[in-house]
Protein backbone atom coordinates (compact mmCIF):
# COMPACT_ATOMS: atom_id res chain seq x y z
CA UNK A 1 0.00 0.00 0.00
CA UNK A 2 1.61 3.15 -1.53
CA UNK A 3 0.69 6.63 -0.11
CA UNK A 4 -2.71 7.29 1.72
CA UNK A 5 -5.69 5.07 0.92
CA UNK A 6 -9.55 5.64 1.69
CA UNK A 7 -10.89 2.68 3.88
CA UNK A 8 -13.79 2.55 1.15
CA UNK A 9 -10.75 1.36 -1.25
CA UNK A 10 -9.33 -1.20 0.90
CA UNK A 11 -12.84 -2.52 1.99
CA UNK A 12 -13.44 -2.76 -2.22
CA UNK A 13 -9.72 -4.31 -2.59
CA UNK A 14 -10.43 -6.63 0.25
CA UNK A 15 -13.73 -7.72 0.03
CA UNK A 16 -14.00 -8.68 3.49
CA UNK A 17 -16.74 -7.48 6.18
CA UNK A 18 -16.41 -3.88 7.74
CA UNK A 19 -16.13 -5.59 11.08
CA UNK A 20 -12.99 -7.71 10.00
CA UNK A 21 -11.25 -4.33 7.92
CA UNK A 22 -12.09 -2.24 11.47
CA UNK A 23 -10.42 -5.11 13.34
CA UNK A 24 -7.48 -5.31 11.04
CA UNK A 25 -6.29 -1.69 11.16
CA UNK A 26 -6.57 -1.63 14.93
CA UNK A 27 -4.31 -4.06 15.41
CA UNK A 28 -2.16 -2.30 12.67
CA UNK A 29 -2.69 0.85 14.31
CA UNK A 30 -1.74 -0.40 17.85
CA UNK A 31 1.73 -1.92 16.42
CA UNK A 32 2.57 0.87 14.69
CA UNK A 33 1.95 -0.32 11.45
CA UNK A 34 -0.22 2.03 10.04
CA UNK A 35 -1.84 5.52 10.92
CA UNK A 36 -5.57 5.99 10.58
CA UNK A 37 -7.15 9.15 9.89
CA UNK A 38 -11.54 9.53 10.10
CA UNK A 39 -12.16 7.96 6.70
CA UNK A 40 -8.24 7.05 5.38
CA UNK A 41 -5.10 5.55 6.65
CA UNK A 42 -1.30 5.25 5.75
CA UNK A 43 1.60 3.06 6.00
CA UNK A 44 3.54 4.71 8.87
CA UNK A 45 7.52 4.24 7.98
CA UNK A 46 7.91 0.77 10.20
CA UNK A 47 4.66 -0.42 7.62
CA UNK A 48 6.81 -0.17 4.81
CA UNK A 49 9.54 -1.77 5.58
CA UNK A 50 7.37 -4.86 7.11
CA UNK A 51 5.69 -4.57 3.61
CA UNK A 52 8.40 -4.68 1.67
CA UNK A 53 10.05 -7.52 3.78
CA UNK A 54 6.55 -9.52 3.54
CA UNK A 55 6.13 -8.72 -0.56
CA UNK A 56 9.38 -10.28 -1.28
CA UNK A 57 8.32 -13.24 0.95
CA UNK A 58 5.57 -13.93 -0.74
CA UNK A 59 7.27 -13.72 -4.03
CA UNK A 60 9.68 -16.04 -3.16
CA UNK A 61 6.63 -18.71 -1.67
CA UNK A 62 5.45 -18.27 -5.07
CA UNK A 63 8.36 -18.82 -7.28
CA UNK A 64 8.75 -22.17 -4.86
CA UNK A 65 5.27 -22.92 -5.63
CA UNK A 66 4.95 -22.17 -9.24
CA UNK A 67 8.04 -23.96 -9.86
CA UNK A 68 7.68 -26.88 -7.52
CA UNK A 69 8.47 -29.89 -10.16
CA UNK A 70 11.76 -28.14 -11.20
CA UNK A 71 13.21 -27.46 -7.30
CA UNK A 72 11.69 -30.95 -6.61
CA UNK A 73 14.17 -32.66 -9.52
CA UNK A 74 16.90 -30.66 -8.94
CA UNK A 75 19.49 -30.29 -6.04
CA UNK A 76 19.91 -26.37 -5.13
CA UNK A 77 23.32 -27.51 -3.56
CA UNK A 78 25.38 -26.10 -5.60
CA UNK A 79 23.22 -22.99 -5.78
CA UNK A 80 25.06 -19.84 -4.13
CA UNK A 81 23.14 -19.04 -0.63
CA UNK A 82 23.21 -15.07 -2.08
CA UNK A 83 20.92 -16.55 -5.28
CA UNK A 84 18.58 -18.44 -2.90
CA UNK A 85 18.20 -15.54 -1.13
CA UNK A 86 16.76 -13.73 -4.13
CA UNK A 87 14.67 -16.90 -5.17
CA UNK A 88 11.41 -13.92 -5.37
CA UNK A 89 12.92 -12.98 -9.18
CA UNK A 90 11.53 -16.58 -10.11
CA UNK A 91 8.08 -15.95 -10.04
CA UNK A 92 7.52 -14.71 -13.09
CA UNK A 93 10.46 -16.91 -14.18
CA UNK A 94 9.85 -20.02 -17.07
CA UNK A 95 11.84 -23.39 -17.34
CA UNK A 96 13.36 -24.91 -21.21
CA UNK A 97 14.18 -27.65 -21.00
CA UNK A 98 16.81 -29.17 -23.83
CA UNK A 99 14.98 -32.24 -24.69
CA UNK A 100 15.94 -34.86 -27.37
CA UNK A 101 13.08 -33.03 -29.48
CA UNK A 102 14.12 -29.34 -28.56
CA UNK A 103 17.80 -29.27 -28.31
CA UNK A 104 18.02 -25.85 -29.67
CA UNK A 105 15.37 -23.80 -27.97
CA UNK A 106 17.32 -22.85 -24.75
CA UNK A 107 20.08 -21.31 -26.96
CA UNK A 108 17.73 -19.73 -29.36
CA UNK A 109 16.23 -18.21 -26.61
CA UNK A 110 19.06 -17.29 -25.24
CA UNK A 111 20.23 -14.92 -27.91
CA UNK A 112 16.71 -13.20 -28.35
CA UNK A 113 17.16 -12.36 -24.69
CA UNK A 114 20.84 -11.09 -25.50
CA UNK A 115 19.69 -8.86 -28.06
CA UNK A 116 17.77 -6.78 -25.88
CA UNK A 117 20.40 -6.64 -23.20
CA UNK A 118 23.68 -3.63 -23.07
CA UNK A 119 25.93 -5.56 -20.82
CA UNK A 120 26.03 -9.35 -18.78
CA UNK A 121 28.10 -11.21 -16.59
CA UNK A 122 28.06 -14.89 -17.22
CA UNK A 123 29.43 -17.32 -15.36
CA UNK A 124 30.30 -20.38 -17.15
CA UNK A 125 31.21 -23.64 -15.46
CA UNK A 126 31.32 -25.88 -18.72
CA UNK A 127 32.00 -24.05 -22.09
CA UNK A 128 30.95 -24.90 -25.36
CA UNK A 129 31.52 -22.94 -28.90
CA UNK A 130 28.48 -21.85 -29.16
CA UNK A 131 28.48 -19.83 -25.70
CA UNK A 132 31.64 -18.04 -27.19
CA UNK A 133 29.94 -17.49 -30.21
CA UNK A 134 27.19 -15.89 -28.52
CA UNK A 135 29.44 -13.83 -26.64
CA UNK A 136 31.11 -12.75 -29.52
CA UNK A 137 28.36 -11.52 -31.52
CA UNK A 138 26.89 -9.72 -28.33
CA UNK A 139 30.52 -7.78 -27.93
CA UNK A 140 30.42 -7.20 -31.81
CA UNK A 141 27.39 -5.22 -31.16
CA UNK A 142 28.72 -3.03 -28.74
CA UNK A 143 27.63 -5.12 -25.31
CA UNK A 144 29.75 -5.53 -22.68
CA UNK A 145 30.85 -8.90 -20.95
CA UNK A 146 32.02 -10.40 -17.69
CA UNK A 147 33.03 -13.73 -17.77
CA UNK A 148 33.89 -16.00 -14.90
CA UNK A 149 35.67 -19.17 -15.72
CA UNK A 150 36.91 -22.07 -14.22
CA UNK A 151 39.98 -23.86 -14.12
CA UNK A 152 37.76 -26.56 -16.81
CA UNK A 153 35.95 -23.90 -18.84
CA UNK A 154 39.08 -21.39 -18.96
CA UNK A 155 41.20 -23.54 -21.48
CA UNK A 156 37.96 -24.27 -23.48
CA UNK A 157 36.77 -20.69 -24.05
CA UNK A 158 40.42 -19.72 -24.78
CA UNK A 159 40.22 -22.43 -27.41
CA UNK A 160 36.62 -21.49 -28.63
CA UNK A 161 37.82 -17.80 -28.93
CA UNK A 162 40.31 -18.43 -31.72
CA UNK A 163 37.91 -16.18 -33.78
CA UNK A 164 37.23 -13.23 -31.55
CA UNK A 165 40.30 -10.20 -31.31
CA UNK A 166 40.36 -10.70 -27.43
CA UNK A 167 43.37 -8.55 -26.95
CA UNK A 168 41.21 -5.81 -28.94
CA UNK A 169 38.14 -6.87 -26.67
CA UNK A 170 39.44 -6.44 -23.30
CA UNK A 171 41.49 -3.24 -23.91
CA UNK A 172 38.50 -1.96 -25.21
CA UNK A 173 36.54 -2.44 -22.06
CA UNK A 174 34.02 -4.82 -23.75
CA UNK A 175 35.33 -7.97 -22.46
CA UNK A 176 36.59 -8.76 -19.16
CA UNK A 177 37.87 -12.73 -17.77
CA UNK A 178 38.00 -13.69 -14.48
CA UNK A 179 39.04 -17.51 -13.16
CA UNK A 180 37.84 -19.28 -9.76
CA UNK A 181 40.13 -21.64 -8.49
CA UNK A 182 37.50 -24.13 -7.12
CA UNK A 183 35.35 -26.65 -9.92
CA UNK A 184 31.69 -25.40 -9.97
CA UNK A 185 28.68 -27.01 -10.94
CA UNK A 186 25.88 -23.86 -11.35
CA UNK A 187 26.12 -21.78 -14.85
CA UNK A 188 24.14 -18.10 -14.62
CA UNK A 189 23.96 -15.57 -16.71
CA UNK A 190 22.62 -12.14 -15.17
CA UNK A 191 22.18 -8.94 -17.75
CA UNK A 192 20.49 -5.48 -17.31
CA UNK A 193 16.73 -7.14 -18.88
CA UNK A 194 17.05 -11.22 -17.70
CA UNK A 195 18.83 -13.20 -15.07
CA UNK A 196 18.97 -17.24 -16.48
CA UNK A 197 20.62 -20.14 -14.30
CA UNK A 198 21.20 -23.97 -15.54
CA UNK A 199 21.30 -26.62 -13.44
CA UNK A 200 21.66 -29.92 -14.49
CA UNK A 201 19.85 -33.23 -13.49
CA UNK A 202 21.84 -36.97 -12.52
CA UNK A 203 21.58 -38.87 -15.85
CA UNK A 204 19.66 -36.18 -17.91
CA UNK A 205 20.31 -32.96 -20.02
CA UNK A 206 20.49 -29.42 -18.39
CA UNK A 207 17.46 -27.24 -17.92
CA UNK A 208 16.85 -23.18 -17.30
CA UNK A 209 15.05 -21.28 -15.39
CA UNK A 210 15.41 -17.80 -16.63
CA UNK A 211 13.64 -14.83 -15.60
Amino acid sequence: MDGERSISDIRKSMMAPDSTITHSLMELESKRLVERSQDSCRLTSKGKLMGAVLSRFIASLDAVRLHRDFWNEHSIEVIPLEFLMKINVFRDAYTLEASPGKLEEPYATYLEMLDSSTHLRAMLSVCLPRHTDAIGRFIEIGGAAEVILTPDSYPVFIRESAGMNLKEAMDSGLLMIGILEEKQEISYIVSDTFFAMSLRREGLTPQVQGS
